[in-house]
């Protein structure tokens, strides 16, 4: 399984790698990021940074932004799982408990007749 992962993993990862390279090396002009939409003449807040970078930026914010909506929108399966595991943990204390009570029958013995 372990093999057929990595196999995967590459069949994506490199052509994704050759095609963000290939991004960086066609976008190397530097642009102005500007963080003032009220004036595009003389922003207040701007930047010169490579397109590549203004590129690669974005799709890592979305990705952490994405990431991290994945998450919250995991969190009431989490929160089952946990209430879940607990009420087992607590049903096997319970058998511990009742298996303590319960009398156990003395081991048999031969009947030795005369």
């Amino acid at each position: 399984m372990n093999l057929i992962n990595r196999f995967f993993g590459a069949l994506v990862f490199w052509p994704l790698a050759i095609i963000v390279i290939g991004l960086a090396v066609a976008n190397r002009k530097d642009v102005i990021l500007s963080f003032d939409p009220f004036n595009a003449a003389e922003p207040a807040v701007a930047f010169n940074v490579p397109l590549w970078g203004v590129m690669l930026g974005a799709a890592l914010i979305g990705l952490v932004l994405g990431g991290w909506s994945s998450y919250l929108a995991q969190a009431p399966a989490r929160r089952a799982a946990r209430m879940t595991e607990q009420k087992v943990k607590k049903l096997e204390r319970e058998i511990e408990v009742q298996q303590a009570i319960i009398v156990r029958p003395p081991e048999s013995r031969e009947l030795t007749h005369v």
